[in-house]
């Protein structure tokens, strides 16, 4: 079994929106909220090598919702959780 890490939002961030090639579109933004819950992932679309890559927990219409802040800003504004085991 794999331990997938928890963590929940207790600090709005913003980060840049990115296409699926990991290309940021220029002058847009995806705001996470305090409370929302993310899991972490290997996978890294734009990220580099000082960031995480978080997939949100899905509830309804925040299906596919991800974010890749770096280690600095997932101390600030994230907590860690209960992990998960699949």
């Amino acid at each position: 079994m794999q331990e997938i890490k928890r963590y929940r939002c207790i600090k709005e961030c913003d980060f840049e929106l990115c296409d699926d090639d990991g290309f940021t579109m220029d002058g847009k933004y995806k705001t996470v909220e305090p409370g929302s819950i993310w899991q972490e992932s290997k996978y890294m679309i734009a990220g580099g090598s000082d960031s995480v890559h978080l997939d949100r927990e899905a509830t309804g219409q925040n299906k596919g919702e991800w974010c890749e802040p770096t280690k600095e800003t997932l101390e600030k504004c994230f907590e860690q959780i209960k992990s998960i085991y699949a």
